[in-house]
């Protein structure tokens, strides 16, 4: 801060007076200079605060550069990713569709198959039956003629004894 000016008496000065204006000027000339010095020490302090200021942005800006470069990377690795996802997403659901229809063709052909075989087992069924009915009705026919010939021959023979006992008692009666 300057120093205040006098308000006084001018041209009155005499040689005192000269030497009191000589040293008040070199006292502040000497304070102007320390002023200036404190000032650029100040100023000295402030490059030096703003030069590292300037040092801190430039990194942090390269710091900002790297990070976002890397989020930039990891965005496209993702969205690499989430389409390959997608991809085998739906390569799946393909081959799934592919194996559902193969499966429900299957189905269909052993649906079929397992009919036919019940038409066949049914035909089989009922063709056993006939054949044991019709093998049943053999055998009784079978019986009955068996039973017929039992009695044509008990016949046959009873007559055939009473034949040959009339006979023998014939040839009895003769021999007596």
């Amino acid at each position: 801060m300057p120093p205040k000016k006098k308000k006084g008496k001018k041209g009155k000065k005499g040689k005192k007076g000269k030497k009191k204006d000589e040293q008040k000027e070199e006292d502040k000339y000497k304070k102007t200079v320390r002023e200036i010095s404190i000032l650029k020490d100040h100023l000295a302090h402030r490059n030096e605060i703003a030069r590292r200021s300037q040092a801190a942005a430039s990194n942090a800006k390269d710091e900002l550069l790297k990070v976002t470069t890397e989020l930039d990377e990891q965005k496209e690795e993702q969205k690499d990713i989430s389409a390959d996802l997608t991809r085998q997403y739906k390569t799946m659901q393909t081959e799934l569709g592919i194996s559902v229809h193969q499966l429900e063709a299957e189905v269909s052909h052993l649906r079929q198959q397992l009919s036919h075989c019940q038409i066949d087992l049914e035909k089989t069924k009922t063709e056993k039956a006939k054949m044991e009915k019709e093998k049943n009705q053999k055998i009784y026919e079978l019986e009955a003629k068996i039973d017929g010939m039992e009695g044509a021959y008990e016949r046959v023979l009873t007559e055939s004894l009473d034949a040959l006992i009339s006979k023998i008692d014939t040839t009895k009666s003769k021999w007596e």
